[in-house]
């Protein structure tokens, strides 16, 4: 092991990839707070009083923009909470490790996916003993973020 290692707790991780990943985990975490912050100050905001303006179709648009804007607003809550725990994994330790198998994880995943908990080839194994195929599953959890603006 190197003495100077910045991550000494990682020694499973080369610290030019820790990091390129705590920069992404960073960046994640700052979108998703100023989505999270945008949404409350959105939901401070009096709204104009609605009455009897608009249709029945006005409203509807309303009330599903509402319902989508909540949906977006958790989702974000909950890449918060993964973010934290992959800052926790990071200062224990068990950051890059499968959670299943213990051993490590494929780098080259975790800087596509810095929430990864499993490696590839459990991940898929889980999958395939459940029956389905990439589901609703962390990896898709990381990518509707990454593609989300």
């Amino acid at each position: 092991m190197e003495k100077d290692k910045k991550y000494p707790q990682l020694p499973h991780m080369e610290d030019s990839t820790m990091d390129k990943i705590v920069e992404k985990l960073t960046q994640m975490r700052d979108e998703s707070s100023k989505s999270v912050n945008h949404t409350v100050q959105k939901d401070l905001t009096p709204n104009q009083v609605e009455g009897d303006v608009g249709d029945d179709i006005d409203k509807a648009t309303v009330a599903r923009e509402r319902e989508f804007s909540l949906l977006i607003h958790e989702r974000h809550l909950r890449r918060l909470q993964q973010i934290d725990e992959a800052f926790e994994r990071i200062k224990d330790g068990t950051y890059g490790l499968c959670e299943g198998t213990e051993e490590p994880i494929n780098p080259k995943r975790l800087l596509i996916m810095p929430l990864a908990k499993y490696s590839l080839e459990y991940q898929q194994e889980q999958e395939k003993s459940m029956g389905r195929g990439m589901g609703e599953t962390e990896w898709e959890e990381s990518e509707s973020f990454d593609n989300e603006e």
